[in-house]
């Protein structure tokens, strides 16, 4: 509705300011703004049931990293094994992953200085990473 209005408005203020109006009418109307939708996140039984669905997935330990961190899409694709203390048991979030206007993939720094923060990995997961961890020579 927001959208409507602004394009209405828009519209007669054009038609205003080529004498085909006295006045905009919709400059008097006040929009409210669309509230934000809620998501349901999942219950924990929703969670090991989607993770026990999804075990033989090659992305496991992706759902599960995202289940148990919270963090966002962006920030769990832009993480980087330089990014992992496997040691400490801890992920520096410091870029999240972004499509470009072009379709591509870019890395970009967080949005905020409050994002880049130093997150634990709970013990059992980040075992699993460990076979993984080693890069393979480019």
């Amino acid at each position: 509705m927001t959208y409507v209005h602004s394009v209405l408005k828009s519209a007669l203020e054009h038609a205003v300011r080529e004498d085909e109006l006295p006045r905009n009418v919709a400059r008097n109307v006040k929009t409210t703004a669309p509230r934000p939708r809620r998501f349901r996140p999942l219950t924990t039984a929703e969670a090991r049931q989607f993770l026990d669905a999804a075990r033989a997935d090659r992305l496991h330990a992706l759902y599960e990293r995202a289940l148990r961190t919270g963090l966002r899409k962006g920030e769990l694709l832009g993480l980087h094994w330089e990014d992992l203390d496997l040691t400490t048991g801890t992920a520096s979030i410091r870029r999240s992953l972004q499509r470009t206007r072009t379709g591509g993939l870019t890395h970009l720094p967080t949005k905020t200085r409050a994002s880049e923060r130093r997150i634990a990995l709970r013990p059992r997961p980040h075992r699993r990473l460990r076979p993984r961890a080693t890069p393979t020579p480019a």
